[in-house]
This record gives C-alpha cells, sequence and structure tokens, in this order.
C-alpha cells in the first residue's frame, strides 16, 4: 500500500505517538486495508524499521495498550509456529472518510494561505477572485478522545492478600522507572504467579523490586527426589560382594579342573 494514502498521513502529521511506536505504527500503515486492518509478519517488520522483534512487540503492547491498535486474530503454520498476527489501526474517531476529509481540507487551507500570500505581490488579475469559505463551510474538527488508562490493581489475582500487596508494589515501581505495565504484560506476568504457592510469587515480585528489574523471573518449584529402595527381604548385593562371588566361583571350578 502506498505511503501516500489517508491514514499514513493522518499518522503522520496527527499520531502523537513518539519514537518507536509511531515507526512501527506508520510501517503497519503502509500493509494497511481502507478499513485499517493489516497483517503483521514479525520478520516484515524488522527489516523494514531496524528494531529487534523483542522491541517491536513491546512498541505493539504499547499501542494496543493507548489503544490505537486493536488485535484481531493470529495465523499459525501447521506446525503451530505463529507466522504473523492480524492487527487494526484504531482511530480516535474512528472514521476513515471523516480522516480523508479533514486531510483534505487542511491541505486546502495551505494552498489557500499560499496562494493568498503569493497575490500579496503579485498584481490583482482581471477576473474577481472567489470570496474566501465562511466560518460556516469549516469542517469542525472532532476532538480526540483520551484512552482510559489502565489499572493493575483491576486484575483478579491469585491466592492471598499477600500477594496483592507484593503487586501493588511491583505496579509502583513499574510507574517509577517510567515503564508502566500493560495489560497484555500484567495478563502474563499474574499467569506466571499463578503456577506456584504464595510465597514464592511474593518473593519473585520483591526480588524484581529490589533490583530495579521490568520483568518477574518465577522460579519453577523443584521436583522432588525419588529414592529407589531394595527389594523386601534379601539386601540388595553391592558391586564389591558381586566382585567377590564371582572370584570365588571361578577359583572353585580352576581347582576343580
Amino acid at each position: 500500500m502506498s505511503h501516500k494514502t489517508p491514514i499514513f498521513k493522518w499518522i503522520w502529521e496527527k499520531c502523537p505517538a513518539k519514537n518507536g511506536d509511531k515507526l512501527v505504527l506508520l510501517r503497519l500503515a503502509c500493509f494497511a486495508e481502507k478499513d485499517g486492518t493489516c497483517w503483521a509478519a514479525p520478520e516484515v517488520l524488522e527489516s523494514s524499521t531496524g528494531m529487534t522483534r523483542r522491541n517491536i512487540y513491546r512498541c505493539m503492547d504499547r499501542l494496543v495498550a493507548d489503544g490505537w491498535l486493536e488485535m484481531l486474530g493470529k495465523r499459525r503454520a501447521e506446525n503451530g509456529r505463529m507466522l504473523c498476527q492480524r492487527y487494526r489501526i484504531a482511530f480516535k474517531n474512528d472514521n476513515l472518510s471523516l480522516i480523508g476529509d479533514n486531510l483534505s481540507t487542511d491541505n486546502k487551507d495551505k494552498e489557500h494561505n499560499e496562494e493568498k500570500e503569493l497575490g500579496a505581490d503579485a498584481p490583482a488579475p482581471a477576473t474577481s477572485s472567489p470570496s474566501p469559505p465562511s466560518s460556516a463551510e469549516k469542517v469542525s474538527k472532532p476532538k480526540k478522545a483520551s484512552a482510559p488508562k489502565f489499572d493493575p490493581a483491576s486484575l483478579p489475582l491469585p491466592h492471598g492478600p499477600g500477594l496483592a500487596g507484593a503487586w501493588a508494589e511491583f505496579a509502583q515501581h513499574r510507574r517509577e522507572i517510567r515503564a508502566p505495565l500493560t495489560p497484555t504484560a500484567a495478563l502474563r506476568i499474574v499467569g506466571d504467579l499463578a503456577a506456584v504457592n504464595e510465597s514464592a510469587a511474593v518473593e519473585a515480585l520483591r526480588k524484581s523490586v529490589k533490583h530495579g528489574w521490568r520483568g518477574v523471573f518465577v522460579e519453577a518449584p523443584a521436583k522432588p527426589t525419588i529414592v529407589e529402595l531394595p527389594p523386601q527381604g534379601r539386601p540388595k548385593q553391592t558391586a564389591l560382594e558381586k566382585h567377590l562371588a564371582e572370584q570365588r566361583e571361578q577359583f572353585a571350578k580352576e581347582n576343580a579342573a
């Protein structure tokens, strides 16, 4: 898809996303259909943006959390490996025709201002110039609705109140390091915490806060060691005893011969 489409222009001029987030969103707009849907292959985004796959996924998580992207589905190969993900670029006014009208109105205003500046120096033409558009004819631009902020405390947590306190402390830590939790990241971390007991989950959260980590590293519970016991009755023969018994049998055969 051409980079001259209304979707690409609107993101380039109006989207407040910064740094890598806007770069990823612009690259997705190159593949987007008229309704904003597109398939995002990690390999293509890596080669076109120069970013690592991990940073691309982080940018997409932030764009989904801020309301600029909507995840629609995933495409997988026969072996189960994920090939690409389907997204939709979610505009704040949610009206692609209105976006095109706003862009054309901006371009017309820009051309009108340029003609007005050139007309101040050039001689007046013989024909009468058209009257400037009145205020009633101007298209009113809709105000951008701010995306609702995600609250990690709204997620249902496993275990007891001890984990709830550690979770609130970890969420505050992420805000202090200017890396607030996104809905996708919070759900994955809660899933890892649910796989262990409460003490191990609380210890993992506190360890992340102590070392200033963004992630939570949950250690899997150690598997119990299985000790094989000898069969009941006669004790199991050791290797030394077995060797001595073989030596005695061989010595007995030699004497008999």
